[in-house]
C-alpha cells in the first residue's frame, strides 16, 4: 500500500537520483550516447539512447549495441571514451532544474537526511555535488562503482544501513523506472519525477507513492 501524503512529508531519509532528477543533464546524456555510437559506426536512436539512462553498464551495453557480446572490450572502451568526451565538453553548461537547491536546502533545514543514488562515477557525482553546491546538504552517498547497479537495491540498502535508517523511514525520489523499481526491491517508498528520462506515464504504471511533473510538485509532496 502507498504511504499516505503525511508519510512522505515525514520521511526522515530523501534519497535522491541524480541525472535528471536533480540536474538537467539528461539531453547531454542521450546527445553524448549518440554521438559516441555514431563515431564507432554503431548508429543508436535517441529513444533507446534515453531509455537505458540510470542503468547498469552491461545491461545499458546489451541495449544500446544488441549485436555486440561482452568480449568487444576494445569497441566498448572506444564507446566509453567517446562518450565521456563528449558528455564532458557539455558538462559545464549543465545547471540544477529549477527549485532543486531550495529543496535539497530545506529538506537539511527541516532536519531530514539528504542521500544520492546515481548511476554517475565516482569521480562524476563528486564533481557535480561540488559545482552545484549541494555537497553540503548531501551526507551519503551510492554509485555503481560501490554497489550493483539499478535496479538492484544494493545502493539503496547500504545507505539505509549507513544512515541508521530503516526502509519504512525513507524515500527514493527518481526520473526513471529504473529508480523507482529499485526503491520497490528495497522496500522504500518512491516518488518518481517526471520531467528527467522517462515518461510520467511509465512512472505512473509502477504504481509507487507518486509521479510529480516538477520540483515545485516534488516539493509539495515531500516537504
Amino acid at each position: 500500500m502507498a504511504p499516505d501524503a503525511n508519510a512522505l512529508r515525514d520521511a526522515e531519509l530523501v534519497i535522491f537520483d541524480w541525472d535528471g532528477t536533480l540536474y538537467r543533464s539528461i539531453d547531454l546524456i542521450q546527445t553524448s550516447i549518440v554521438a559516441a555510437g555514431h563515431e564507432l559506426g554503431a548508429e543508436v536512436s535517441s529513444e533507446i539512447a534515453r531509455s537505458i539512462i540510470g542503468l547498469g553498464l552491461k545491461a545499458a551495453q546489451k541495449l544500446l549495441f544488441p549485436d555486440k557480446s561482452d568480449n568487444d572490450k576494445a569497441f566498448f572502451t572506444a564507446f566509453h571514451l567517446a562518450y565521456r568526451r563528449h558528455y564532458e565538453a557539455g558538462e559545464a553548461a549543465i545547471e540544477l532544474y529549477a527549485g532543486a537547491y531550495e529543496l535539497i536546502a530545506a529538506l537539511d533545514a527541516q532536519g531530514r537526511r539528504v542521500a544520492v543514488a546515481t548511476a554517475k562515477s565516482r569521480a562524476g557525482i563528486n564533481r557535480s555535488l561540488e559545482t552545484t553546491g549541494l555537497g553540503a546538504f548531501v551526507r551519503h552517498t551510492r554509485t555503481p562503482e560501490e554497489c550493483l547497479p539499478k535496479p538492484h537495491p544494493q545502493m539503496i540498502l547500504e545507505i539505509l544501513t549507513e544512515s541508521g535508517f530503516a526502509a519504512g523511514q525513507a524515500v527514493m525520489v527518481g526520473d526513471t523506472t529504473h529508480d523507482l523499481q529499485m526503491a520497490i526491491n528495497a522496500g522504500v517508498a518512491g516518488v518518481g519525477i517526471s520531467h528527467g528520462a522517462h515518461s510520467h506515464e511509465d512512472l505512473a504504471a509502477l504504481n509507487v507513492a507518486a509521479v510529480c511533473r516538477s520540483i515545485a510538485e516534488l516539493r509539495q509532496v515531500i516537504a
